[in-house]
């Protein structure tokens, strides 16, 4: 997961990313699904989401 304002950063430095496509699903894409482990990707290296997967889940 990340704020809506990193997405559409994202979503502008990718080539195969419709605009707009971002805002359309964050509200829609995640409602009502409840998850074991959610990770701030605007916040945490790849490295630090990994870890934090490898311990929760005891990998």
């Amino acid at each position: 997961m990340a704020p809506l304002e990193v997405l559409e950063v994202r979503e502008a430095q990718r080539a195969d990313r419709l605009p707009g496509l971002a805002r359309w699903q964050y509200d829609r894409v995640h409602k009502g699904t409840r998850y074991d482990l959610e990770v701030d990707t605007s916040r945490l290296t790849p490295l630090e989401c990994a870890q934090r997967i490898q311990q929760r889940f005891h990998l």
